[in-house]
């Protein structure tokens, strides 16, 4: 577990079928809709851009089914967006959100809280991966320099999209052990 990256089994998911952008400073609406799985480096503001563009979806197709799974290196980091992510919580099945035990979230009966340790590779990523009868989808991004960096602007995750419907349902089928995992443990 100590060792699992969501993003790492999302490249070998997706073997020669991620089409490569490079290195991009803003990741373009039409880029996440137009192209089925792609990969790329890019900045904090892309990775918070394309998680939200997943977050609205699941808002606006509301259907009371599927799951969502969402990462965040630290929970901390849900306390500006915790609201979307309870509302969310309203019109899912069900919401895990994973990140280091450094802030409570707010109680909700369709939200998990999955603790990671700072040592996890899991700890360094951040992700949303959704899987309904509406929206089958996963945005995640492996943080090179780490959450303790000065300077969010610069270009420092590698970010993976994919809305190929057996890729997501492989990394559901992985994240599902991490959670059985961690509740074994």
């Amino acid at each position: 577990m100590k060792t699992f990256s969501v993003f790492d089994y999302a490249l070998t998911c997706c073997d020669g079928q991620l089409e490569d952008l490079g290195q991009v400073a803003s990741i373009a609406r039409r880029e996440f809709e137009e192209r089925e799985s792609f990969v790329c480096r890019t900045t904090t503001a892309s990775v918070e851009y394309g998680s939200l563009m997943i977050e609205n979806s699941l808002l606006l197709r509301t259907n009371r089914g599927g799951r969502v799974y969402a990462g965040f290196e630290r929970l901390s980091h849900l306390r500006p967006i915790i609201d979307r992510y309870l509302r969310i919580a309203d019109v899912s099945e069900s919401v895990y959100l994973f990140g280091q035990d450094d802030w409570t979230p707010p109680r909700h009966p369709n939200v998990r809280v999955i603790t990671l340790n700072p040592d996890f590779q899991l700890a360094r990523e951040w992700f949303v991966i959704t899987q309904s009868s509406s929206l089958c989808t996963a945005f995640l991004a492996y943080d090179e320099a780490g959450a303790d960096t000065m300077v969010p602007e610069q270009i420092r995750y590698w970010a993976i999209k994919t809305n190929n419907p057996g890729i997501v349902s492989a990394l559901v089928n992985a994240v599902e052990g991490v959670i059985d995992w961690t509740l074994a443990a």
